[in-house]
């Protein structure tokens, strides 16, 4: 599976984890584009992904930590989710005394 497909995978996911349908985006964007994002046969843009993220009520990073999991199943997504939060505080944005 590719990434594009993976994050179509993970849009889809949480679409309908919230019980929200295609329809539900009019307005942000067509049924076609979210449809072609959702099977990876198109890459929406940050913005597009803003406007997605908006609607599902989750944080930009959500589908694209879902989409490298969705790659990698037999990696544990808390192993993921730790080396993403390894990562943030090497960078400096995390306080390691604030744990």
């Amino acid at each position: 599976m590719d990434f594009n497909e993976a994050f179509g995978r993970a849009v889809r996911a949480l679409r309908l984890s919230r019980g929200l349908t295609q329809k539900d985006f009019l307005g942000a964007l067509s049924i076609q584009y979210l449809s072609d994002i959702e099977r990876g046969k198109r890459s929406p843009t940050i913005a597009v992904l803003a406007q997605i993220c908006e609607r599902l009520e989750v944080h930009e990073a959500v589908p694209v930590i879902l989409a490298k999991h969705f790659m990698r199943p037999s990696e544990p997504l808390i192993q993921t989710l730790r080396e993403i939060e390894r990562q943030v505080g090497f960078a400096g944005f995390i306080d390691p005394s604030a744990k």
